[in-house]
C-alpha cells in the first residue's frame, strides 16, 4: 500500500483562532480576545448485571456543557455589564440565545468559518480588569455565561 496518493491531495490548513465574535440576541456583537468553554460532555452510567462478571454495561446518561468564558480588552461598550446587572436590579435576568463566530481568512477574505450557537444563556460572572499603575498592559475584563447547550451551525 503506497502513501503517495494520500500525499498528493491538497494540504488543508487549519483555521487560526485569532478573530472571533460573540453575538447575543438583542445586544451588540462584541469582539473578544479569548474564549473557553466550547465543549460538551455526555455522562456515562454503569449497570452491573447480575451474573455478568466480565464487564459492566455502560449507557449514555446526561449531556453537560461548561460555562462560556470570554475575555476582552475593556472598551466603551457596556451592554454585557447591563445584561449582568439586570438580575441585581430586578431579581430576574432574561436568558438569551447567542453565537460565538470564528473568523478566518478564506481565499484572502475574512469570513466566518465556524459558528457555535448556545441557547438560553445568561451571565453568571463578570470580572473587571486588574488595575496596576506600574504595568502598561491592556485592561482585560471577562464574562462567564451559563447556557443550555451548544450546537455547531453550518456556515454558508
Amino acid at each position: 500500500m503506497s502513501l503517495l496518493p494520500a500525499l498528493a491531495s491538497p494540504l488543508v490548513s487549519p483555521y487560526t483562532t485569532a478573530r472571533f465574535v460573540l453575538a447575543i440576541d438583542g445586544l451588540a456583537s462584541v469582539n473578544f480576545s479569548k474564549c473557553t468553554g466550547l465543549a460538551g460532555e455526555v455522562s456515562v452510567e454503569e449497570y452491573q448485571e447480575g451474573g455478568e462478571n466480565r464487564f459492566a454495561h455502560r449507557f449514555p446518561s446526561r449531556a453537560t456543557f461548561p460555562n462560556l468564558v470570554l475575555n476582552q480588552g475593556a472598551g466603551p461598550t457596556q451592554e454585557l455589564w447591563e445584561w449582568f446587572y439586570e438580575f441585581h436590579v430586578t431579581g430576574l435576568v432574561a436568558p438569551r440565545d447567542g453565537t460565538v463566530v470564528l473568523m478566518s481568512t478564506v481565499e484572502g477574505v475574512l469570513a466566518p468559518v465556524r459558528v457555535w450557537a448556545f441557547t438560553r444563556g445568561w451571565p453568571v460572572k463578570l470580572t473587571g480588569p486588574d488595575l496596576d499603575a506600574q504595568a502598561a498592559a491592556v485592561a482585560i475584563e471577562a464574562i462567564e455565561i451559563a447556557h443550555h447547550g451548544l450546537t455547531l451551525k453550518k456556515v454558508f
